[in-house]
């Protein structure tokens, strides 16, 4: 079940995103070349990914937190608002510098907030940000197969949401959450991502 946390890691979810979009919607890529896309996503691998756990080592490092797991509630905050600022800051980058595709930027949108909710939520509750991150993926491909009904196939859907009940059922077998954490976290996620994606997608 660890190995499961690990492969489903929240911060992996944007890079995984763009790779699913990749293999099955290459399309919404544009105008980004098609052979330039795999370096797209080597850079949005980059900085969602290997900079915030940059971040989070320092502040391990520092003992600004006590676990790179982040358990503690009172602990979450300042990862968060990091982690959060990384993502805004790329969103900006993706917006003003790069000729970034709308769903994309979209994604990075929607993704900003739901840190920064997530940030504001942690003040007072523990909610799975395994939960939300994962479920939100399945947001935005659900809002994607609405609209993209004769390229994204259900094969592709039913495997995500295979992903995101395995992530929750793990982190509640390793009891990191309770079922009311984790739960919470999916809806925010799905929500959030499902009608982010639905109207702006």
């Amino acid at each position: 079940m660890k190995s499961i946390s690990a492969v489903f890691h929240p911060l992996l979810m944007a890079t995984y995103s763009c790779l699913i979009m990749f293999l099955v919607i290459p399309e919404l890529f544009a105008p980004i070349r098609y052979e330039s896309i795999p370096y797209f996503i080597g850079v949005v691998f980059v900085t969602t990914c290997i900079v915030p756990a940059i971040s989070i080592l320092f502040l391990r490092f520092t003992q600004r937190v006590s676990s790179l797991e982040i358990t503690k509630l009172e602990e979450r905050s300042l990862p968060f608002l990091s982690i959060g600022t990384f993502y805004g800051v790329t969103t900006y980058m993706f917006y003003a510098k790069m000729n970034v595709p709308i769903t994309l930027l979209v994604m990075m949108i929607a993704v900003t907030c739901m840190i920064f909710l997530i940030y504001l939520i942690s003040f007072k509750f523990k909610i799975s940000v395994h939960s939300s991150a994962i479920w939100g993926v399945s947001g935005l491909f659900s809002a994607l197969a609405i609209k993209y009904l004769t390229t994204l196939n259900i094969t592709a859907i039913a495997i995500i949401f295979f992903a995101a009940g395995l992530t929750t059922t793990s982190r509640l077998y390793l009891g990191r959450h309770t079922p009311q954490e984790s739960w919470s976290g999916a809806l925010l996620g799905f929500t959030l991502c499902f009608l982010t994606f639905y109207f702006f997608g």
